[in-house]
């Protein structure tokens, strides 16, 4: 009974034994890394479209950024750029990776037409610890604007008579022939003061290539305060595939001066709120003078209310032109603009003072 006893006390003693070796010798678990650790993560930003234009959105939550070093590529499918060649593929700048943790969206360059597949690829250039290095990599199919022609209305101008020229472009990819007829609409203070139909005389070609000037066939003089807005529309929906960029719309602002030996003019102006009705608000002022007498100079200066410097002063012969950037928060503060002429020689100069903004 004793012997049994015993056996049994050693059978269980044995037991506890390999029970305590293989609980001293098991190799713990490699615990996860937490996000206490605040490892990066790579991942490539959100890919979008905006008429075209190829975006990268960003998290303004995002934490951690990306580091400095890391780069963020597109590949893309011979995608034509903004400017300058075809491209397989982009490789953004370091201050645009950082820029989309503080601003959550960045314009590339690329521009793109019809149906895309585009890649987005964080390279990280070297082995590193991140949060999760499956997300390195994006794929998204854009949409962009319908391949084609794409008139519009690049720019408005006065000729030596003040009367109004238009300026058309092409931003589509496919040419615009010459002889393609397009119907023009004038409006002059909210009144449309003409209509009528233009022949291209002249192809205009894809993507910027070139621009296009035509005086209306009925003559539209610009006089004081003028908002001018043209309107354009294809006889044949192949000759322009985008009617959404088909208004543009100007404010001129006509100043006469007569100015003395060596004298000095100052004309001022403001930007209306009402302008910001469309959506658009301004991009830029612009300022010209235009006068008679071949040898005289003048000196031209532009500045906005509220601004410590304004546009360095230029001199020279007619016809002398500056312009001015301006933001959505300039605009709402209606601030206003001053424009100084000045008459660098010893007899008298008259001409005008043309003022352009959006």
């Amino acid at each position: 009974m004793m012997l049994k006893g015993a056996i049994c006390f050693f059978a269980f003693a044995v037991f506890l034994f390999g029970c305590a070796t293989k609980m001293t010798h098991a190799p713990l678990p490699t615990p996860a890394p937490s996000q206490s650790e605040a490892l990066p993560d790579f991942a490539p930003p959100d890919i979008s479209s905006s008429e075209g234009d190829v975006e990268l959105s960003g998290d303004e939550e995002a934490s951690p950024v990306l580091a400095r070093e890391e780069k963020v590529a597109l590949l893309v499918p011979s995608i034509q750029p903004k400017s300058g060649a075809p491209v397989e593929s982009l490789e953004l700048p370091d201050m645009a990776i950082t820029d989309l943790f503080l601003d959550p969206t960045f314009t590339t360059p690329l521009n793109i037409f019809g149906r895309h597949e585009i890649h987005a690829h964080v390279d990280t250039g070297h082995e590193t610890r991140e949060w999760d290095k499956e997300n390195n990599h994006l794929e998204r199919t854009l949409e962009g604007p319908p391949a084609g022609p794409d008139l519009v209305v690049r720019d408005l101008d006065l000729t030596e008579d003040l009367e109004l020229s238009i300026v058309l472009s092409n931003a589509g990819e496919v040419d615009v022939r010459k002889g393609v007829t397009f119907r023009i609409q004038i409006f002059l203070n909210g009144r449309k003061v003409s209509e009528f139909d233009h022949f291209t005389s002249e192809v205009l070609r894809a993507r910027f290539g070139n621009v296009y000037t035509f005086d209306p066939p009925y003559r539209i003089g610009i006089t004081g305060i003028s908002r001018v807005k043209v309107l354009i529309s294809p006889r044949r929906a192949s000759d322009d595939v985008r009617l959404e960029n088909n208004v543009f719309e100007r404010t001129f602002v006509i100043f006469p001066f007569r100015i003395g030996s060596q004298g000095r003019e100052e004309f001022s102006f403001s930007v209306l709120l009402q302008d910001l009705k469309d959506g658009n608000p301004p991009d830029k002022v612009k300022a010209e003078a235009r006068w008679g007498g071949g040898s005289s100079k003048l000196g031209l200066s532009l500045n906005a209310s509220g601004q410590v410097k304004g546009v360095p002063a230029v001199s020279g012969k007619s016809p002398l032109k500056v312009e001015y950037p301006i933001d959505f928060v300039e605009v709402q503060k209606e601030s206003v603009w001053k424009v100084s002429v000045i008459n660098l020689v010893e007899k008298k100069v008259e001409g005008h003072l043309i003022i352009q903004h959006h």
